[in-house]
């Protein structure tokens, strides 16, 4: 155990001098941080324009008054949900990349294996630095996120709300673990340390983007009345085959099971914890698959090259 938590420490370290992975890692804790402004600042618009309909509508002689908008406390931070998923899934790709590539290419990794150390600690002593990583980045945003929320907002998170932000962290690890993992498997199948980083790019575009939007143009959409603005929306709504595509997305996955969580689901924004999961339970498994498969991947792939 002495050897793994000494390799971690290593990792731990070349992380922190590696000025990309710094700069995309300081871009994240701002814009998580932003995120409690821009909700709390949306939030405040929509109240804003609320009152101001009722003032016209009184001063009209109306009576019929629309229905005041509720205010979900969590759903402040939904931006947040989208700065994981891109800015956090870059973070951890740059991260795994770095693990085996540089030492690959300098010899270094040849050197290590030349002392009393096994392929299995290699491998777990660096997957425990790159998870201690990006836990440390998710810890620092949810204790800044809390405490700007109760700064900007002015309400404070009940116990209930601050499970589902945990729980919402929980995930967001496993999602940004999920790309460390195969930004790692990419750099150990491949020799060449600029064509596994493209490769990564690729597949970064393919999960994060091109099949959402695909999945997005397969749903249905119908119009609703905004009780504020009384104007129209357009609101999706999801079909078997937009459901399908998205199988093939974590992002996709993520992005659903975060919003359900941080209340932007209005339908959704009281039910307990509980039922929460379990109405994501979907979601979750096709969450935790490529992550699993991943990691699989990874130690099948490094002990292969010792035999």
């Amino acid at each position: 155990m002495g050897k793994i938590l000494s390799i971690a420490s290593k990792e731990i370290k070349t992380a922190f001098k590696d000025k990309a992975f710094l700069a995309v890692a300081l871009l994240f804790l701002l814009l998580s941080i932003l995120s409690v402004y821009i909700g709390s600042a949306t939030k405040n618009a929509e109240i804003t324009a609320y009152q101001d309909i009722v003032n016209l509508l009184k001063s009209q002689g109306a009576t019929s008054i629309p229905a005041e908008p509720k205010i979900f406390p969590l759903s402040i931070l939904k931006n947040i949900i989208n700065y994981v998923a891109v800015i956090g899934s870059i973070v951890a790709i740059f991260l795994g990349f770095n693990s085996f590539s540089e030492e690959r290419e300098e010899g270094t990794i040849k050197l290590l294996l030349s002392r009393p150390i096994y392929r299995d600690q290699l491998i777990n002593g660096k997957l425990f630095g790159g998870a201690f990583v990006i836990a440390g980045l998710l810890i620092i945003t949810l204790v800044f996120n809390c405490f700007l929320f109760t700064v900007v907002s002015g309400m404070n998170i009940n116990f209930a709300e601050f499970s589902r932000l945990t729980v919402f962290f929980v995930f967001a690890f496993y999602y940004m673990i999920s790309f460390y993992l195969a930004s790692l498997f990419v750099s150990l199948k491949s020799q060449n340390s600029t064509f596994a980083f493209l490769l990564m790019l690729i597949i970064w575009m393919g999960v994060s983007y091109v099949i959402p939007q695909l999945a997005e143009s397969q749903k249905n959409y119908v119009y609703v009345l905004n009780n504020i603005s009384q104007t129209m929306n357009q609101m999706p709504q999801d079909t078997l085959l937009s459901k399908t595509i998205e199988i093939f997305s974590p992002t996709a996955q993520f992005k659903n099971i975060g919003r359900d969580l941080l209340q932007v689901v209005p339908e959704h924004a009281q039910l307990s914890l509980f039922t929460i999961l379990k109405l994501n339970l979907r979601s979750i498994i096709y969450l935790l698959v490529p992550g699993l498969f991943m990691l699989f991947g990874s130690y099948n792939s490094f002990l292969k090259e010792g035999n």
